[in-house]
């Protein structure tokens, strides 16, 4: 199922805190319409935060509203009820504090709300945040770099929440960046005294995403994320045997891509692909078939009703290794004692004899089998294609307490080693 990117968790916040008019002493009020606020504290101790340096303009609401508004004893219902009313062309805080100083706060700067109406707001952005938490009783360290959210809706949560259920609450996000975090933080298995310390390095270059929608569906949807890097503590049981097989550290990335067709009722997964430097990548295609728009409308009871008519059209696995495997099979084959040439030929020879048995023994099954072989004996790439002998498939007809049944009904396609690496 294709869903927009999940608003961040400060949309929420910023459309009650942005919204102050009431003002306590020491506030400047520049316009009737318009707040600064030096700061503000929210909470006490460790979940305590402080919103720094505030401006709120043009609100609609007035002041003993947004008092309610911001009231800690204001009923659930009412505090909805004002939220989703409230408009403002624009609202920003200089500096938000998390924490205890004594804990070692993150701080993130540069918020700003562009144009918040009723629950939406056409654009978010972040300028980034740092900070070093306490963990354990050791300091780590945070980085983020800037984030962008446009056009956020959250108008039909705000509703749902007033009705008192979110099942036909569907939260969506047009377009989201964020030029990636650095963190690390202690590994409780690991002594701080151990050679190289015992820090877990985390880092990721960038998270991009964009979702299309057309009449409250959405069309198109991709999204990447760049470089996911973890680095253990190389003292760490973990670390010393990712680097018996190769690997000082993991650099993963995803992307995807995904669409869907109002008028031919079709979804398409275009790409799905896992990637690892210096292992290679496992990528997926698919097509489905006469796909309900309720099935995406967000509506769980509505996607559930519409998902029994969901037909299988084919799909399209894809590996291309660089390394992986290879380290997979040379650790293997050390285990037993065996060259990693000859555990090649072993298993790729018993792939070949087996694999017609597990695929029903269809006439096709002796193709795949050889494809499968040979990709073990020199693994370089592999594509397994899957499709309907008699075209599309109804997942309602599909017998999934017997197995042997449905391979019966598919047409099963390999062939190895024909895809460069990407």
């Amino acid at each position: 199922m294709m869903t927009s990117p999940r608003p961040t968790p400060f949309v929420l916040g910023l459309l009650l805190a942005a919204s102050l008019a009431v003002l306590p002493a020491g506030f400047a009020r520049a316009q009737s319409s318009d707040v600064r606020i030096d700061s503000l504290r929210i909470g006490d101790g460790e979940e305590g935060v402080e919103l720094k340096g505030l401006a709120f303009n043009g609100a609609n609401l007035s002041r003993d509203e947004i008092g309610t508004l911001l009231a800690l004893d204001t009923p659930g219902d009412q505090r909805t009820a004002l939220a989703a009313r409230l408009k403002a062309s624009s609202a920003s805080i200089a500096e938000i504090v998390i924490g205890a100083p004594a804990k070692g706060p993150l701080t993130f700067s540069g918020l700003r709300a562009e144009a918040i109406d009723q629950g939406k707001i056409r654009r978010l952005t972040l300028a980034g945040g740092q900070g070093g938490p306490i963990i354990q009783g050791e300091q780590g360290s945070f980085r983020s770099g800037a984030l962008t959210i446009d056009e956020i809706d959250l108008s039909s949560v705000l509703t749902s929440l007033i009705k008192g259920s979110l099942l036909a609450a569907k939260p969506t996000v047009a377009r989201l960046s964020w030029n990636g975090f650095e963190a690390s933080f202690p590994d409780k298995d690991t002594p701080a005294s151990a050679p190289g310390g015992n820090m877990i390095n985390v880092r990721l270059g960038a998270f991009d995403a964009q979702t299309l929608f057309e009449g409250g569906a959405p069309t198109k949807s991709t999204s990447a994320i760049r470089n996911l890097v973890v680095e253990l503590p190389k003292a760490s049981e973990t670390s010393k045997k990712l680097a018996e097989a190769g690997y000082e550290r993991l650099d993963m990335s995803l992307t995807s891509a995904i669409a869907f067709n109002p008028a031919k009722k079709s979804l398409m997964i275009d790409d799905l692909t896992i990637s690892g430097v210096g292992m290679g990548s496992f990528g997926l295609r698919a097509e489905f078939g006469n796909i309900d728009p309720a099935l995406l409308s967000g509506d769980p009871m509505a996607a559930l009703a519409t998902l029994m008519t969901v037909e299988f059209v084919s799909t399209e696995l894809t590996i291309v290794n660089d390394g992986l495997i290879d380290k997979a099979l040379a650790m293997a084959a050390k285990e037993q004692g065996k060259k990693p040439d000859q555990l090649k030929k072993e298993a790729g020879a018993m792939v070949t004899q087996f694999a017609p048995m597990m695929l029903g023994g269809d006439p096709s099954s002796l193709q795949v089998a050889a494809a499968l072989g040979a990709f073990i004996r020199d693994p370089r790439s592999l594509s397994v294609k899957v499709s309907g002998k008699d075209g599309p498939l109804k997942f309602t007809d599909l017998d999934f307490d017997q197995p042997m049944s449905i391979l019966q009904e598919l047409e099963i396609t390999a062939a190895a080693n024909g895809i460069t690496k990407r």
